[in-house]
């Protein structure tokens, strides 16, 4: 700690008090604090909890033992049709979960699960005890005393982090052992009883820790972290210290090995070259202390009319700067007025079958009609493309010209990593998009039809359908990471 401090001198041992000009160019700049797998696996997580818990205490009927009111279990017995189908969904979800552990534990045990064991991401510290002590004090307006720094997470997620560990695979495990009858009666009831207590446990706990995520002010950085997994500096330093610092240093020591690198390159380096990329630094940064702000923050009135205002504003003059929750909110009005005007969810896969049953029944009109399939859209009097579907997916291709025009992305490119050649990209792009249409006409609809318009009428199949976009959206990312890295 003392040879990291000599090397880097702007960077404090304990959190100091900000300037407001500090304070102010913290907040608007943004740290990743999660990987995309991470942010996938967090949501994916989420919707399946959600989902085993209201049929999961619906299936629990016996007066004796049951916690949900009466209304809600004949509810939800009406919504799936009878019992049997509730616990089919229940069992299906679960295996759902399951696989997609499986793979996560598979494939991301070295990057995820070794890392938070070596690097004691959800090991617990002094400061992490003091902070629980501390936190409860202030709770009950005991104390005023300063919060000890924290890691990457704090005392708090890591005591959830170690009991979900813990008690997942015993849900897994009981889980099994009910759907499939594995051991005798008594292990079977030994089970039941250990099933129902890890997850009234988690979910005792999921309550608290949605509350903290999702309500308390202080978190809700953190909240929004689990979608576009960055935080800004400012929340970093004041509730991640320890996090926080360890990234600052990462960052220097990355920036003045480019500077070494640099002045090497352009024949500059002179006495200064033979210093390793750790200790050299420039006279301005070895002069520089924390609390003492490097430039003064330009004031509202300065900034450029696009930085100013609220989100609302900015994303109607630029369409980048729209919030994923945000669009998302939007998305869901949309298919809401698309149910009340039109009398129908949106899509997308059907516009396009239409389309090419126009072409065939313009180019071959008489096998096409003899066709069973192609047949039920070109009957007589009837056009395929006299459609909702295919009009409102015109108007996307419309609507996304209009936003890539506002936003000033309108060029011709090839999106891929830079590893890849254009040549491997096109051949992914049509292979994806091939196998895309073909699973989307199995399972009847695509993530618009079966996702969107079939989740919000909590079709069972469009969720059944979601859970398997997820995995095999999860499985291929880890498969194609290094087409995008």
């Amino acid at each position: 700690m003392a040879t990291e401090t000599a090397k880097f001198p702007e960077i404090p041992e304990k959190p100091v008090p900000l300037s407001p000009q500090q304070a102010e160019a913290m907040a608007q700049k943004q740290i990743k604090k999660h990987h995309v797998a991470i942010i996938l696996l967090h949501w994916f997580n989420a919707t399946v909890w959600f989902l085993e818990v209201a049929t999961g205490a619906a299936l629990i009927s016996s007066p004796e033992f049951r916690f949900a009111p009466e209304w809600y279990i004949r509810m939800v017995e009406t919504l799936f049709g009878t019992r049997s189908n509730l616990l089919h969904f229940h069992i299906a979800v679960g295996l759902a979960w399951i696989f997609v552990f499986a793979i996560y534990g598979t494939f991301g045990f070295r990057t995820y699960l070794l890392r938070q064991v070596y690097r004691k991401e959800i090991a617990l510290d002094r400061d992490d005890i003091r902070w629980l002590m501390v936190r409860a004090l202030r709770l009950l307006g005991r104390s005023d005393e300063p919060l000890p720094p924290q890691s990457n997470y704090n005392a708090g997620q890591k005591l959830f982090a170690l009991a979900v560990y813990s008690l997942v695979p015993v849900i897994m495990i009981t889980g099994l052992m009910m759907t499939f009858h594995w051991g005798s009666p008594e292990w079977i009831r030994a089970a039941i009883v250990a099933h129902f207590t890890a997850v009234g446990l988690i979910v005792s706990g999921l309550m608290v820790h949605v509350y903290m995520a999702a309500v308390f002010p202080e978190e809700k950085p953190a909240f929004f972290s689990m979608f576009t997994g960055k935080v800004n500096e400012l929340f970093a330093y004041r509730h991640h210290f320890k996090w926080w610092r360890e990234y600052k240093l990462e960052e220097l020591k990355w920036r003045r090995k480019l500077e070494l690198a640099w002045a090497r390159t352009n024949g500059e380096a002179g006495a200064g070259a033979t210093a390793t990329g750790d200790e050299m630094a420039t006279s301005e940064e070895r002069n520089t202390t924390f609390t003492e702000p490097t430039e003064p923050l330009a004031s509202a009135q300065e900034r450029p009319a696009a930085e100013r205002g609220s989100w609302l504003r900015r994303a109607l003059r630029s369409p980048n700067d729209w919030p994923p929750y945000a669009a998302g909110f939007g998305l869901g009005l949309t298919l809401l007025a698309s149910f009340i005007l039109m009398g129908e969810g949106l899509g997308a896969s059907s516009a396009f079958v239409r389309w090419t049953a126009a072409l065939l029944g313009a180019v071959a009109p008489e096998q096409a009609a003899a066709s069973p399939f192609w047949g039920r859209y070109l009957g007589e009097g009837q056009s395929p493309l006299v459609n909702f579907v295919v009009f409102e997916v015109i108007g996307v291709m419309i609507g996304g010209f209009v936003s890539g025009w506002l936003g000033g992305r309108l060029k011709v490119m090839v999106e891929k990593g830079p590893r890849i050649s254009n040549r491997r990209r096109y051949a992914l792009a049509f292979t994806g998009g091939m196998l895309s249409a073909i699973g989307a006409r199995f399972a009847r609809g695509c993530t618009s039809g079966q996702a969107l318009s079939g989740g919000a009428v909590l079709a069972a199949g469009s969720w059944i359908f979601m859970m398997a976009v997820f995995a095999a959206g999860f499985a291929g990312a880890y498969l194609l990471r290094r087409d995008w890295t």
